[in-house]
C-alpha cells in the first residue's frame, strides 16, 4: 500500500530491511512577513503617540508689572478660598477694603451659589486662593464647578497668605 502511514514500517518486515527509514521533513514557518508587520505596527504607534499633543490645562499668568495692575471696587469682589483638605469658603468684599465672614460651601453647590451671587451683582470678580498643600484634583473640581455655573467668568489667582490660612482654620479648616 502506498503512502498511507508515515510512522508505519515499510511493508515486507522490518528485520531484513537495510535501509533506514527517513524522518519526514518538519514544518517550517516563515517568520519574515510577521517581522514586517510588527515593524510596521511599531512604526505606526511610535508616530501616533509622538504626534499626539498632551491634554493640559493652559493657564496664562501675567508678568506682574505695575502697569498691569487693575483697580477694582472691593464691593464687587468674591473671595473663594480652598483649604488643604478641600473645604471651599466664600466671603464678599466690602467697598472699604474689608470682607464678610467666611461661609463654607459644599463643592457640589459651588455652581449654584455662584449663580445666586451673580444674580445679585453682575460685576462680581472671583479672587481664587488655594492652599498649596491641597490636592490638584480638588482645584480642578472647583474649576469645573465655576465653568458649570452660568455666569460671566472673571477670576484671578492670588497667593494664599498666612492671614488667609488663619481665617480658613478659624472657619473650620
Amino acid at each position: 500500500m502506498a503512502g498511507g502511514g508515515f510512522d508505519a514500517p515499510e511493508a515486507g518486515g522490518g528485520k531484513g530491511n537495510k535501509h533506514k527509514q527517513k524522518k519526514g521533513a518538519g514544518v517550517r514557518i516563515d517568520m519574515t512577513p510577521m517581522v514586517d508587520v510588527i515593524m510596521l505596527l511599531l512604526t505606526f504607534f511610535m508616530l501616533t503617540t509622538t504626534l499626539a499633543a498632551p491634554q493640559l490645562m493652559k493657564i496664562s499668568l501675567p508678568k506682574g508689572d505695575t502697569k498691569d495692575k487693575v483697580k477694582v471696587d472691593m464691593g464687587n469682589v468674591l473671595y473663594v478660598r480652598c483649604s488643604d483638605i478641600g473645604n471651599v469658603y466664600f466671603s464678599d468684599g466690602k467697598s472699604d477694603g474689608s470682607e464678610t465672614e467666611l461661609k463654607k460651601i459644599e463643592l457640589k453647590n459651588v455652581a449654584t451659589e455662584l449663580e445666586k451671587l451673580f444674580a445679585k451683582n453682575n460685576n462680581l470678580l472671583l479672587l481664587l486662593k488655594f492652599d498649596r498643600k491641597m490636592k490638584y484634583n480638588i482645584m480642578a473640581d472647583i474649576f469645573d464647578e465655576i465653568s458649570r455655573a452660568k455666569i460671566e467668568k472673571r477670576y484671578a489667582f492670588l497667593k494664599m497668605e498666612e492671614a488667609d490660612v488663619q481665617k480658613v482654620t478659624q472657619a473650620g479648616g
